[in-house]
């Protein structure tokens, strides 16, 4: 029982590649045919190989505004999926696989490649032709080798990997996968910083600590400066496998205020933004800038509780507080308030209709019935807790909305904002009472919730040491990742999200929200803020000014 995917057929066949094989039988040969046809022309675009237009014009450097610090290094084994380390990526890194407009990926570093549910492989065939920026081949044996080195040291190993028994080469340009069970989302997961490819030449000969702060990936341009807090420059590659690169460079600029970026924007002293609030983005979008928002939506906002409550004392280990404080909250006009038109309210992890689920109730405003819970509960003058978050304006926002709700049932809210370090290691560990999350929702749901809300994960986790991981829980995620067919992940990941949410009340789901760009319309084939907040097309980028 054996598939082979195309460029061309991927989305069509999301269904089945997310079941595994179910569906129909293989293709026949006509069929194959066609999509070999099909995915040479499709490698063409996705290689940037295509016919450059006619009035496209050289050089320049494209100027970004971003809001903060890479949060890793830019050892791309180091990275966990934080926003703005896909931005810094653009440039330098490109993976196996690519998101695409329909919510599912394509190949992007392979030409094809296959699977076989029964046999327990994933078959991938290496795009031919492609190097990285130190001149070394992308082959099967540095496929292998990023591989089998992220298994070892991946963040994201044990959530998204751990069914990957071994990595074997079949021959020059193909690698085979060998499962020690089956896995539907191991192509999302490769269209992610897990599908970053390294120069194994470049690591082997600088060694780890040079690496953090020297990319060597296979994208368009090379990191050449990095002021830390200020600016990265990176310079084009000259021999680019995808073709010439218009551009001369692409500069970072780093801008802690929104009104400062927005006004450099409007001077031309910078091009874009990435991801802006929605304040800054109402007032652009008035001065008659379009707002990009993808074509899918990337982020869901939750307020995480300390349910775990392993010394005991903490009020939110008690799943009725829990309710209480949800209770206590206008979502509604929470979420209008923070990221007006582009969030909508939505009660359970995820983005999109797909996975959404009709059995999930969440919890209604109805600041009388969190006083009867919290009087049940055994406080029936409230108690003082805290809520800590990552410094960003709609996180901060959405935080001091909720302190006020929470007050007029009588919780006291003290109010930690954290940046940097600070905020990444209180993503896995906040301690007592409450985290404000907003979580990127890499494509595929089942492979986020996974990698965030199953057991005996390790490495940095979202409330690693503070959320409950039930069995069911447990059992419903693990059932959505190996799905036999397409309904029965949707069913299984709805099982997840109303225990989560009604059952245990571990997270309390606020809002979906698109990721917001702004880009000067001079700056053409961007690709920035097109299809998904994690990728852009930095390689054909050119500025017609």
């Amino acid at each position: 029982m054996r598939k082979c995917i195309s460029l061309v057929v991927a989305a069509a066949l999301a269904a089945g590649l997310l079941a595994g094989c179910g569906g129909s039988g293989s293709g026949s040969k006509g069929q194959e045919g066609t999509a070999a046809a099909v995915s040479g022309e499709s490698a063409e675009s996705a290689a940037g190989q295509m016919e450059a237009a006619s009035d496209a014009k050289a050089g320049g450097t494209l100027k970004i505004g971003v809001n903060t610090e890479c949060v890793h290094t830019m050892l791309s084994f180091d990275l966990t999926g934080a926003g703005v380390d896909y931005y810094y990526s653009w440039p330098v890194y490109e993976s196996l696989f690519k998101p695409n407009a329909e919510g599912t990926v394509d190949p992007w570093l392979l030409e094809d490649y296959s699977y076989d549910p029964e046999a327990l492989t994933y078959t991938f065939h290496v795009r031919k032709g492609v190097t990285f920026s130190d001149g070394t081949v992308l082959d099967a044996e540095a496929v292998k080798w990023n591989l089998d080195h992220y298994l070892e040291v991946g963040a994201k190993v044990e959530a998204l990997l751990s069914s990957i028994e071994s990595v074997e080469v079949v021959d020059e340009y193909t690698v085979q996968l060998n499962l020690n069970k089956w896995s539907s989302i191991l192509p999302y997961a490769f269209s992610r910083e897990c599908g970053y490819m390294f120069s194994p030449d470049f690591f082997e000969k600088n060694g780890e600590e040079y690496c953090k702060e020297h990319p060597c990936g296979t994208g368009p341009f090379e990191l050449t400066s990095w002021d830390y807090d200020v600016s990265k420059t990176f310079t084009k590659r000259d021999d680019y496998w995808g073709g010439d690169v218009k551009l001369d460079s692409v500069e970072y600029i780093i801008y802690k205020d929104a009104l400062v970026s927005s006004a450099a924007l409007q001077s031309g002293e910078i091009d874009a933004i990435l991801a802006l609030n929605a304040e800054s983005a109402d007032a652009l979008k008035a001065y008659g800038y379009d707002i990009k928002t993808c074509s899918v939506k990337s982020h869901s906002y939750l307020l995480c509780f300390n349910s775990l409550n392993k010394t005991g004392d903490d009020p939110t280990g008690d799943l009725k507080v829990r309710q209480a404080i949800c209770h206590a909250i206008d979502t509604d006009a929470l979420v209008q308030a923070v990221w007006g038109d582009y969030g909508d309210v939505r009660n359970q992890f995820g983005v999109g209709t797909h996975y959404y689920s009709e059995d999930v109730k969440g919890y209604d405003y109805d600041p009388e019935k969190a006083k009867e819970l919290l009087a049940e509960a055994g406080y029936p003058d409230g108690f003082e807790i805290s809520l800590k978050t990552e410094e960003t304006s709609a996180l901060k926002n959405a935080a001091t909305i909720i302190q006020s709700y929470l007050a007029e049932v009588g919780i006291k809210v003290n109010l930690s904002i954290l940046s940097g370090a600070d905020a990444n290691t209180a993503e896995a560990g906040w301690g007592e009472g409450m985290w404000l999350h907003g979580s990127s929702v890499y494509v595929s749901v089942p492979m986020q919730m996974a990698s965030m809300f199953r057991q005996n994960l390790t490495g940095h986790v979202l409330g690693i040491n503070n959320l409950l991981r039930p069995d069911d829980v447990e059992a419903a995620l693990a059932t959505s990742v190996m799905a036999a067919d397409e309904d029965e992940a949707v069913k299984t990941v709805g099982e997840a999200n109303r225990l989560l949410t009604d059952e245990y009340c571990i997270v309390y789901n606020l809002a979906e929200v698109a990721t917001l760009f702004a880009v000067n319309d001079y700056v053409k084939d961007s690709g920035i803020g097109e299809v998904f907040y994690s990728v852009a097309d930095l390689g054909n980028a050119w500025l017609d000014k």
